[in-house]
């Protein structure tokens, strides 16, 4: 890719979003992981650091680390950011539901609160939503739907993770967020090829072949560093969450 009409066109992108909605500036969750800290660089470069608020939002399994260096990547932009935990509204929400909480209920519930958190400072602020996911996870469904996935511009979805990686590089960020294991540390131990069970390379690779060429699962699996059951599941997963990438189904009367 040309990266640097990739950065020319978000810049561009982000601006054109501000206008049409006649917005001030942006809001984004700041992890401490790579996605969320090229979002808050590109939003601070495209419109101005001012015009940027990062949201630091612990909670456990939250990493001391990660939330070092979400502070600190914030402070070396010059955005302002404002931290919560949000360890009690969660365990609230764990006391007040009927039923009990799998770590997966729990690490939605988790995104669900964060988003909150951006959309009560969106409000404040006369802000947009900036959503940091790629297209690896937005094809895969590998977002909670109404937590990360609720935004207002996804400035990353056409990217796939290996190339966020490449522009996290052009970028110049430090080696500390590209060389991070990707986790969104919604519970202990959490990782995302752990989840996926694949590392990005294979994904991407397959993803590419399904969604861009036009593939089937056996030629895709013929052409990649993967077995059949590898490359038919990441299909499957991209068909069974086709519902959190499209608006809620009605019955056409209109």
């Amino acid at each position: 890719m040309d990266y640097a009409r990739v950065e020319s066109r978000v810049h561009e992108f982000l601006r054109e979003r501000l206008d049409a909605a006649d917005a001030d500036g942006y809001v984004l969750g700041v992890s401490g992981g790579l996605d969320s800290a090229v979002g808050v660089r590109v939003a601070a470069d495209a419109i101005g650091a001012e015009n940027v608020t990062g949201l630091v939002l612990p909670g456990d399994p939250s990493s001391p680390e990660n939330m070092r260096d979400a502070r600190e990547r914030c402070d070396s932009l010059g955005v302002d950011y404002h931290e919560a935990d949000i360890s009690d509204l969660v365990a609230r929400f764990r006391d007040g539901l009927p039923h009990d909480f799998s770590e997966t209920t729990t690490g939605n519930v988790r995104a669900r609160a964060r988003m909150v958190f951006c959309y009560e400072e969106a409000n404040a602020t006369n802000s947009l939503v900036l959503g940091a996911d790629n297209r690896s996870e937005y094809e895969l469904g590998y977002f909670t739907k109404y937590g990360d996935g609720a935004v207002d511009v996804a400035p990353f979805a056409d990217l796939y993770k290996t190339e966020l990686y490449e522009f996290a590089e052009y970028l110049g960020l430090p080696e500390a967020f590209v060389e991070k294991t990707p986790t969104a540390e919604l519970w202990e131990g959490q990782t995302d090829e752990g989840e996926l069970g694949a590392p990005y390379e294979v994904i991407d690779a397959v993803l590419r072949r399904y969604l861009d060429r036009d593939r089937s699962v056996d030629e895709i699996a013929a052409d990649v560093d993967a077995d059949r059951d590898t490359v038919e599941r990441l299909v499957g997963l991209h068909e069974a969450t086709e519902h959190k990438r499209r608006r809620p189904p009605t019955p056409g009367l209109r």
